[in-house]
């Protein structure tokens, strides 16, 4: 799977509250509020490799950096799960953006 397609799959699924209810239920780990984030910030966001540098154009590569930085806010609070992660305003934060540069990768596929 390409480097574009595996970050626009997450993006869904940060844009999409109830989808990540139900990856809490389906991901056996203990914490999946970490995982949401750790997916986009440590596995997939390396903003100056040349793979994603490569895949996206210089507008998405803001986008991306935005929900970069949502999300580091939302790594600061403490939640005991996605329930409870998707109350918070931080949290809120990350959906809106996420339904924003869902809504631009539908557009521009």
């Amino acid at each position: 799977m390409s480097i574009r397609k595996a970050i626009i799959q997450q993006i869904e699924l940060l844009s999409n509250p109830s989808d990540q209810v139900q990856y809490e239920k389906d991901v056996p780990i203990p914490n999946v509020p970490a995982e949401l984030i750790c997916v986009f910030c440590d596995d997939l966001y390396h903003p100056k490799s040349d793979a994603l540098q490569s895949q996206f154009t210089q507008e998405e590569l803001e986008g991306l950096e935005r929900l970069f930085r949502v999300l580091d806010e939302a790594a600061k609070i403490e939640v005991s799960g996605v329930r409870e992660l998707i109350l918070t305003r931080e949290w809120q934060n990350v959906i809106s953006v996420s339904r924003e540069l869902n809504s631009y990768y539908a557009k521009h596929a």
